[in-house]
């Protein structure tokens, strides 16, 4: 009896912490890796969940069929005539503007800012829709983004290597390579924790997951280190995973056919929860309507 009324108080202040953080969980268990059951569009998912861990972890998950009929996947371009490669902006305003479905911060860029339409460059390579909008980095000078995404269409490669190859349309430099062919690849003594954004694709590269955590908000979500965040995309079925830009630019959001843009997980720009950082890039899903009739 006592067993019992001891695990009812837990569940009890479990509900009523997650109902206070203000993010909703997926139903089930917080943890549950049975697929998401909020539909975006035909193919597209999401879920909010509190991951077990030694700190609080919000993470928010998005789930792609790359089977899908009508669906493609593009970075942000920037306009070709500006003098400067992107003007800033926040995933929510490319995500309106661009007609995409769902969208999340992309790679590393400079300079850092807090308003949109401010001049910003990708750091490495970025390429939208045939055209490259920034040039590889040099090896010297890549830093942590020593690997690529990169998209044709429903394909998805994830490779340690400084740009995508022609074949593909678009591409974006990111890093470091979180799962490589089933295996971890980062440092797991690395306890360094911040928001973090990452992308994930299985084996057979007919599922994609985009995945954000949230971070510095303590009590709340705590963040996650390169090793933690590599667990969750390998604990949902990815063989491989890079690294996007994370911080204050970390931020997934999905069309709400009534409301617009929905920003899914707590964006945390300039140390104020719930603000969206501009940022350059961004990679966006896309499905086309079918036809009527």
């Amino acid at each position: 009896m006592m067993h019992t009324k001891n695990y009812l108080i837990l569940v009890a202040s479990l509900v009523l912490s997650a109902c206070a953080s203000g993010a909703p969980l997926s139903s089930g268990k917080p943890y549950d890796l049975t697929p998401p059951k909020n539909l975006v569009a035909e193919g597209i998912s999401y879920s909010q969940r509190a991951w077990p861990g030694a700190v609080p972890m919000q993470v928010a998950i998005v789930e792609v069929d790359l089977k899908t009929q009508g669906l493609s996947i593009a970075v942000s371009g920037g306009d070709a005539s500006d003098t400067s490669e992107y003007r800033s902006k926040t995933t929510s305003t490319y995500l309106r503007e661009s007609g995409a479905v769902v969208a999340i911060n992309g790679g590393y860029f400079g300079p850092v800012v807090a308003v949109e339409g401010q001049a910003q460059d990708a750091q490495g390579f970025a390429k939208s829709n045939g055209r490259v909008v920034s040039p590889a980095a040099a090896l010297e000078t890549a830093g942590v983004a020593k690997a690529v995404v990169c998209f044709d269409r429903k394909q998805v490669q994830i490779l340690a290597t400084l740009a995508c190859p022609d074949r593909f349309a678009n591409g974006l430099a990111a890093g470091p390579l979180l799962v490589q062919a089933g295996d971890v690849k980062v440092d797991p003594k690395n306890l360094t924790r911040h928001p973090r954004s990452a992308l994930g694709v299985n084996a057979t590269g007919d599922r994609l997951w985009l995945v954000t955590i949230d971070g510095r908000q303590k009590g709340y979500s705590e963040g996650a280190s390169f090793a933690e965040t590599a667990h969750i995309l390998q604990a949902l079925g990815a063989a491989n995973a890079i690294n996007l830009d994370g911080g204050g630019s970390t931020a997934l959001v999905y069309r709400d056919p009534v409301l617009g843009p929905r920003v899914l997980n707590r964006p945390i720009q300039s140390g104020i929860p719930g603000t969206e950082r501009p940022v350059a890039t961004h990679i966006g899903v896309f499905l086309k309507a079918k036809p009527k009739g």
